[in-house]
C-alpha cells in the first residue's frame, strides 16, 4: 500500500514538474502529445521520472535566468 501511494504521488508531482519545466522553456509547447507523454512516463516510471522532471525544471529555470541576464562579462571590441 505504501509503495503504491509513493509511486502515485511521485507520478503526480512528476507530471506537474514536467508541465512547469515545459512552460519555463523557450518554446512552451504543452500540447496534447506532450501531456500524454508526460502522463505515460509519470505512470510507468513514477519516482524515477520525478527525479528527471525536477532536473529538467531546474535546467529550465537556470536557462531562463541566463537568457535574461543582460550583463556582459567581456569587453566589446
Amino acid at each position: 500500500g505504501v509503495v503504491v501511494s509513493v509511486w502515485v504521488l511521485s507520478g503526480v508531482l512528476a507530471y506537474f514538474a514536467t508541465e512547469a519545466a515545459v512552460r519555463h522553456s523557450e518554446r512552451q509547447v504543452w500540447d496534447r502529445t506532450t501531456r500524454e507523454c508526460a502522463l505515460a512516463c509519470s505512470v510507468v516510471l513514477g519516482p524515477f521520472f520525478l527525479v528527471i522532471s525536477v532536473e529538467l525544471l531546474l535546467f529550465a529555470l537556470i536557462g531562463e535566468g541566463l537568457a535574461h541576464d543582460r550583463m556582459r562579462h567581456y569587453k566589446d571590441s
